[in-house]
């Protein structure tokens, strides 16, 4: 990656080559052990399966209402402890009450959820979980304690890959890479709170009301925006569930699994970092902070660039190798049609916590709903015409162009930031 590292402080620059490390060490214990354990579980339990992770990544992010970019905002030591033991109580209050809601109106017969109850019981317990790790995770960026994050990611990837394969020496086909993945998750979980064990404080609600206020707009905007998004980057999976079936998803989930590792790697070893230090470029150098989101946002695109090209040229009869067969058809075409969304992705990823930084959460908010509105779009057209494919061929075309419109929207803010400043 192309950027200019002494902009970072060195504990800073030191963070990112530490999550960089932990995050690659987990993706590659993933992706080599997920390409297998797809092949031997097959495309049906892998698309549940997918499901399964989409439910859980909505969850938390519903219930833990951006409460974590708060934490990232405060400056006292008494306050980051009080706005995250918060933080952990509502996200857990809230995703036990979702999972209530939704397991009652299924019962009533109001919803039509794909999931049988115990396994929404599960995204519950997982959703809780979940929210716990990101919400420490944040605390750790704050106090940077990079390394202790690199490792209960290494700890997550690795127990659930391990406990995966046992779970299917163990012929438990159905749900054994759902239960192999709680187990890791549980690994990390109790990791993280051993390291966190003398960072809780009680909750001061009056000290943790003032904080929300003082940032309020990560609730009105960043939350809302940032909910959204989760809901149209996850959807799409358990809509195909409902109206094709188990095949599509799993074969869709597999590449965009292949596709996305790279990315998330990225941004998740960068945006945190690159967060903490636009903040503090914002209010002492705008000029520094323009230049700095350039480099890593268009050396993020020339990474996942050249990613792109290989897996569709070298990687892609690699991939047809290991899945072969009737099941996985349809795999290069897919993984060549999502390559056009990645791409478009790769520029903005990054760099998306900027928005929060220099106080535009209103784009996000639009996109996300504008994104919404395209992944339903593209599941009615490919409903009404009866073809994935055009499903596909909706999604991809809409919101790569709505990644790209964000992406200009930033950096003309920025550039005027930076010009105007004295």
């Amino acid at each position: 990656m192309n950027i200019n590292l002494k902009q970072f402080q060195t504990k800073n620059y030191k963070g990112v080559f530490s999550l960089l490390a932990g995050n690659t060490i987990s993706k590659i214990i993933l992706v080599l052990g997920g390409l297998f354990l797809a092949k031997w579980y097959g495309p049906e339990n892998y698309g549940v399966y997918n499901v399964f992770l989409s439910y859980i990544l909505i969850l938390p992010t519903l219930a833990s209402l951006q409460l974590d970019n708060v934490l990232m905002l405060q400056k006292g030591s008494s306050d980051v402890r009080n706005v995250f033991s918060a933080t952990v109580l509502i996200t857990a209050l809230f995703t036990g009450v979702i999972i209530l809601l939704v397991l009652t109106l299924k019962a009533l017969g109001w919803i039509s959820v794909t999931l049988p109850p115990y396994i929404l019981v599960l995204c519950g317990l997982g959703g809780i979980l979940s929210g716990w790790n990101l919400s420490q995770n944040a605390m750790f960026t704050k106090y940077k304690l990079f390394k202790q994050i690199s490792t209960a990611f290494i700890i997550a990837s690795l127990f659930s890959v391990v406990f995966q394969f046992m779970f299917y020496l163990l012929r438990w086909k159905e749900n054994g890479l759902i239960f192999g993945w709680l187990v890791g998750l549980s690994a990390s979980f109790l990791y993280n709170l051993r390291v966190s064990k003398n960072r809780w404080n009680r909750v001061d609600i009056s000290n943790f009301k003032q904080s929300v206020r003082d940032h309020k707009n990560i609730l009105k905007y960043h939350y809302t925006s940032t909910a959204i998004n989760t809901i149209a980057n996850n959807i799409l999976p358990i809509l195909v569930l409902s109206y094709f079936g188990k095949l599509e998803v799993g074969v869709y989930g597999m590449a965009m699994k292949v596709l996305s590792t790279p990315l998330v790697l990225m941004a998740s070893s960068v945006s945190k970092v690159y967060f903490q230090k636009s903040a503090q470029l914002y209010h002492s150098n705008r000029k520094k902070l323009l230049k700095l989101t350039y480099k890593i946002s268009g050396s993020s695109f020339l990474v996942i660039l050249v990613f792109v090209i290989l897996i569709n040229t070298v990687g892609i009869y690699i991939l047809e190798m290991i899945f072969s067969g009737d099941e996985w058809v349809g795999l290069r075409k897919y993984t060549l049609i999502l390559s056009v969304w990645i791409l478009a992705r790769s520029a903005i990823n990054p760099i998306s916590t900027i928005m929060v930084v220099i106080n535009r959460n209103q784009y996000s908010l639009i996109f996300n709903v504008y994104l919404l509105i395209v992944n339903l779009v593209a599941i009615f057209v490919g409903v009404y015409f009866n073809s994935f494919d055009y499903c596909l061929y909706i999604f991809v075309a809409f919101s790569s162009l709505g990644y790209l419109m964000q992406l200009v929207a930033v950096l003309i803010d920025l550039k005027k930031l930076a010009k105007d400043e004295k």
